[in-house]
């Protein structure tokens, strides 16, 4: 659709929203101000940023230890690159099973045996896959540093993934897949994905019937030898520490650790976004419509990633957000409606997620268009702009207050490509977020003519509704 014939429509369509009113019993929230003789808020903190002892094992493995004395826990995360982006043509989504069977089991351990030895020192062990990586975790008492690092390097370069292990793992996840797969919002996420990535390996959420079924403890074991290398990873350690004897322990846990095979291929660049699509998938029955709207963002590592947060945070990112104001507390239209902004090693992504009536659907959809519009047509107010640098702020240092998410924020930082040091950089740099800075990525990032927009729902009830905006292309599951 072209730019004035958009703007003309949803000036027409605006029009038609408004006179259907809030929600039948819905009123809109009047907004109260606060007291006038309340105190101002204290001067934001920046996250002490720790001492973090960098190293690297002969065999390669990078090495963060971050002492944090007075709790005597720790917790070890192993970071390997090569998650679900490194899958191979028709295995899509074989790095959740991956994570799910490594720790079931090494040459010398079984699956019981990690769990008990782990218990005898007050730890767990757990995996997961993202789209980059393969993360291990283990924590434990401080006096059982050393149990836990051998167990987690034990895991790292034994995992045996005993066949019985492997099968149960199969069936458990082939019925949480018919599970997940029957949900609105698995549908949604999947077709958006697709839509927004095409071949991408970033459009993978889940894997496929096919590949689990194939799936084999050879095959596991392939791709554990891909994926988990020393040069590939980085081991960080936070908590009550003794840097020098723990450095020993991890240099003897790993002592001769190398992989095997091929080497996972690296990620290609994240596509870019292009004109406006819409998307029905159809759901025969569905009451409500669950709307997806959004496209390919920033890297965490580009300069505009900060103010593309805040920006965020006015639009759809937080409670008291625009998007928030608009379609749930004045029109009624949805329960809690959001956005986000997530960050992966090739680019990041922008979604904007509602659930709506099927009444509604083409006027929820043409307030996430003004809203997002708006966002590069006036620059935030400065209370607007205050606001979502102190929630960002407050929520990244209540998030990190305990140290199992210092470990994994490091880690996932060291994911996406940045330095140890950008933990104690989070707050100094939102806060210098400017309005201006905000205008801008609202007029590249934001304009809804460049969204990808997925909804699924009755088809027969919602389809001329989204077809206002645009050709519509039909999808069935």
């Amino acid at each position: 659709m072209k730019p004035n014939a958009s703007r003309a429509l949803s000036a027409t369509l605006l029009l038609g929203a408004l006179s259907l009113g809030p929600a039948p019993g819905v009123r809109a929230a009047e907004e109260k101000p606060l007291p006038a003789d309340l105190p101002p808020f204290g001067e934001d903190r920046p996250l002490p940023e720790p001492r973090i002892q960098q190293s690297r094992t002969p065999e390669g493995l990078t090495v963060w230890l971050v002492p944090r004395p007075g709790f005597p826990k720790l917790t070890a995360i192993l970071a390997a690159r090569g998650g679900d982006a490194a899958d191979p043509r028709g295995q899509e989504g074989i790095s959740e099973l991956l994570a799910q069977t490594l720790k079931e089991g090494t040459a010398t351990r079984s699956s019981k045996m990690i769990a008990e030895q782990l218990q005898a020192v007050g730890g767990e062990i757990t995996a997961a896959d993202t789209n980059d990586a393969i993360l291990i975790t283990v924590n434990g008492l401080a006096t059982g540093a050393d149990r836990v690092v051998e167990i987690l390097a034990d895991v790292a370069r034994n995992a045996a993934f005993p066949a019985a292990e492997v099968e149960l793992a199969k069936r458990n996840a082939l019925q949480n897949l018919k599970v997940r797969a029957s949900t609105p919002e698995f549908v949604a996420d999947k077709t958006f994905r697709a839509a927004v990535y095409g071949d991408h390996p970033y459009h993978i959420i889940a894997p496929t019937e096919a590949a689990l079924t194939a799936a084999t403890p050879e095959l596991l074991k392939k791709e554990y030898a891909r994926r988990l290398r020393p040069e590939r990873s980085l081991l960080v350690v936070v908590g009550d520490l003794n840097a020098a004897t723990l450095t020993k322990a991890i240099t003897k846990a790993f002592a001769g650790w190398k992989g095997t095979g091929e080497e996972a291929s690296p990620t290609p660049p994240s596509p870019t976004a292009g004109e406006r699509k819409l998307i029905v998938d159809d759901r025969p029955g569905s009451v409500q419509s669950t709307l997806i709207v959004g496209q390919p963002s920033l890297p965490v590592t580009d300069p505009d990633y900060f103010p593309l947060l805040v920006a965020n945070t006015i639009f759809g990112g937080s409670f008291g957000s625009r998007l928030t104001k608009n379609i749930r507390e004045d029109k009624g239209y949805t329960y809690s409606p959001g956005s986000g902004v997530s960050a992966r090693e090739k680019g990041g992504l922008l979604r904007v997620r509602a659930d709506v009536r099927n009444e509604v659907t083409g006027a929820s959809l043409l307030e996430v268009f003004y809203e997002m519009d708006r966002l590069g047509a006036t620059q935030p107010s400065e209370e607007e702009l205050r606001t979502a640098k102190r929630y960002q702020a407050g929520l990244y240092l209540l998030r990190n207050q305990i140290q199992d998410s210092v470990a994994r924020t490091l880690a996932t930082n060291w994911i996406n490509g940045l330095p140890p040091e950008a933990l104690g950089q989070f707050v100094t740099k939102v806060n210098a977020v400017t309005a201006d800075q905000v205008h801008r990525l609202g007029r590249s990032v934001f304009p809804s003519n460049h969204q990808t927009v997925v909804v699924v729902g009755d088809k027969s009830k919602i389809a001329e509704e989204v077809a206002q905006f645009g050709n519509v292309a039909e999808m069935s599951q």
